[in-house]
């Protein structure tokens, strides 16, 4: 979870639950980051077209 900045110990520590909470969350963000670079990429090319 390094993207949290827990340490292993805390991972370790931290329910199960709240661990699968996290990942789910880290990974929409993980989309939308995807989406986002997506755009971006495609907004160069149409503009770099003309």
């Amino acid at each position: 979870m390094r993207r949290m900045h827990w340490s292993w110990e805390q991972l370790q520590a931290t329910p199960l639950y709240v661990r699968r909470y996290t990942l789910d969350f880290l990974g929409m963000i993980s989309e939308q980051e995807e989406k986002e670079s997506q755009r971006a990429r495609s907004k160069a090319e149409r503009d770099a077209r003309g």
